[in-house]
């Protein structure tokens, strides 16, 4: 009984790998998050411009141009922006991973994490004396990484980082 819910949970991840590659892919994550910005009000895509982010500013020359052509005021905070990239020059970016990159990869490992639990009975973590081990009981965490060639502990810190989001959005 066991045996064939570890195997059918990691058939389960498989197929979701084999199906959806994009979903673990940098590119897959980045036309992911560019799609969402889209759909941002300009106060949003003002904040991820000032933290640096190329396609916010994108968006707002975008946004800008077209509320100029329509004759349309521009939110204050835009005002404030501008004045900020004409004195001050281009928000640097902050060195490292951008969530863009690894941000639907990590949401997917989530939503994994919680169907192997959820739907097939494994509890999330293991207990302490297991970890790392290559015996003990699995785990949905465990199981995850083991499939997707991580290790468990990234998949737990992915985990405990997401779950109450995943849970909330997902039941």
């Amino acid at each position: 009984m066991l045996e064939d819910r570890e195997r059918l949970a990691r058939e389960a991840v498989r197929k979701a790998v084999r199906n959806a590659p994009f979903l673990f892919s940098k590119e897959g994550s980045q036309r992911f998050y560019r799609h969402h910005m889209e759909a941002q009000d300009a106060d949003v895509l003002v904040a991820l411009a000032r933290d640096g982010d190329k396609d916010a500013l994108e968006l707002l020359k975008r946004y800008a141009s077209g509320a100029r052509r329509a004759g349309l005021t521009v939110p204050t905070a835009l005002h404030e922006f501008v004045w900020e990239y004409f004195i001050d020059g281009a928000p640097k970016a902050k060195p490292g991973s951008s969530p863009k990159d690894i941000g639907l990869k990590h949401q997917t490992i989530a939503v994994l994490v919680k169907i192997v639990s959820q739907d097939y009975g494994f509890p999330e973590y293991r207990n302490w004396e297991h970890r790392g081990e290559k015996t003990g009981p699995r785990s949905a965490c465990l199981l995850v990484a083991e499939e997707l060639g991580l290790d468990e502990q990234t998949v737990e810190a992915v985990w405990r980082e997401r779950k109450a989001a995943i849970l909330r959005t997902h039941g």
